[in-house]
């Protein structure tokens, strides 16, 4: 984990046995048995970008911390999976929206600009229902550079471990860009340190 003041990761080199994997949903479904290399999505784009190493390159090793998710669905069944990035409730124009975000990035939202994906926590930005249509698409627009907050309407906060009702049967649930049909409750907790990543 992340200390303040001090180096985040260790120099390394590529090796052949490091695997190289493409967006969240990949490096959410990946053994941390390996060192990964991660080519496109929200935690590549927290971590700027990087061009991967080639075999036998110095890089940099670095632990990224996971979100365990656990979804009640209202048949009754349960669900348990893991997250890189994100999960999110709800939609941007209507209704509540609430984003609990390990990197910060959804997208080319910069939605929770103070996130690290190593430091223990996971923030999570709520829009209040009553936020009306045009400042919706305001805050919407606003949040491609992370200027979206502060907003008397949009709460930030941190935490290690959520967990929420769904409001209505139409309210949509996205696990890493993936819709959840037909849940009911979720629960998020912060798993810290789980992959290593080659930057």
């Amino acid at each position: 984990m992340i200390t303040r003041g001090e180096q985040w990761g260790v120099p390394t080199k590529r090796t052949l046995d490091d695997v190289v994997i493409t967006g969240d949903y990949e490096l959410a479904t990946s053994s941390n048995n390996h060192r990964l290399i991660v080519r496109t999505g929200d935690i590549a784009h927290s971590l700027g970008d990087p061009v991967s190493p080639e075999v036998g390159a110095s890089c940099i090793e670095v632990p990224i911390d996971a979100l365990q998710v656990c979804i009640s669905m209202r048949d009754g069944s349960s669900m348990s999976l893991l997250a890189s990035s994100h999960v999110m409730i709800g939609r941007w124009l209507h209704g509540r929206l609430v984003c609990i975000n390990n990197a910060g990035f959804v997208g080319s939202k910069n939605v929770s600009p103070r996130a690290h994906p190593n430091d223990g926590f996971f923030d999570v930005m709520t829009l209040q229902p009553s936020m009306g249509l045009q400042q919706r698409v305001r805050a919407r627009h606003k949040s491609t550079l992370g200027t979206h907050t502060p907003h008397p309407l949009l709460e930030t906060t941190r935490s290690r471990s959520v967990e929420y009702s769904s409001v209505s049967r139409s309210e949509v649930l996205r696990v890493d860009g993936r819709r959840i049909a037909s849940w009911s409750a979720v629960q998020v907790e912060i798993v810290p340190d789980y992959w290593r990543l080659l930057v």
